[in-house]
């Protein structure tokens, strides 16, 4: 009798160890596969914003009528010196457009046109440098039409619904809009907003 119970002791106490192996194990996997899927996608947009730079650096050398405002599909870049960022800017703010790059906002003004231009991108890639920008720092926005140059005026918190955030003053403006708090994990429930106006240009 105590035989028995002490082979069913055992046979349990093997079993939970197979188990927890096996559960190890299976979390390993589920850990190399998450690694793996975010180092896709971390080469995926920097191998995306260096071959659209190139190719955007190549059509700039092709000459465009002064003044001419570009198509909303045409990419333009976008440039903070101050904190470290230049991103690649396509049409739309769809999830790829974003994992990739920064995307016009739908709807908002053109470069070139009056009015306020959105721009978005996340806060834990493109934007991240965004959480040390000043007052009266200096955006450029680069286009095939030539080149924007925008001041900051203002920076704000507000909250995710906030539906006047792209609202055109009547000048010519630069709305840049990311996800706030710059740490929060998961869907963050605010938004970081900074606003600039149009102080120059080139073509």
């Amino acid at each position: 009798m105590h035989l028995r119970i002490r082979w069913q002791e055992s046979h349990r106490s093997h079993r939970r160890r197979i188990l927890a192996q096996a559960a190890s194990t299976i979390l390993f996997l589920l850990g190399i596969l998450a690694l793996g899927f975010c180092a896709f996608v971390f080469l995926e947009a920097k191998y995306y914003q260096a071959t659209e730079l190139r190719d955007f650096e190549r059509s700039l050398a092709v000459w465009a009528p002064p003044g001419a405002v570009p198509e909303a599909a045409a990419p333009s870049r976008l440039e903070i010196p101050s904190v470290g960022i230049s991103v690649m800017v396509h049409e739309g703010v769809g999830s790829r457009n974003l994992r990739l790059g920064a995307g016009h906002i739908p709807g908002t003004a053109l470069p070139g046109e009056a009015g306020n231009i959105g721009i978005a991108a996340h806060r834990d890639s493109y934007f991240r440098g965004l959480r040390n920008i000043r007052l009266n720092d200096t955006i450029l926005l680069t286009t095939l039409a030539g080149t924007y140059q925008y001041s900051v005026e203002w920076t704000r918190v507000v909250p995710a619904d906030e539906k006047n955030l792209l609202a055109s003053s009547g000048e010519s403006s630069l709305t840049l809009v990311t996800c706030y708090p710059f740490y929060y994990v998961g869907s963050a429930p605010d938004r970081f907003i900074v606003r600039a106006r149009r102080v120059g240009s080139t073509h």
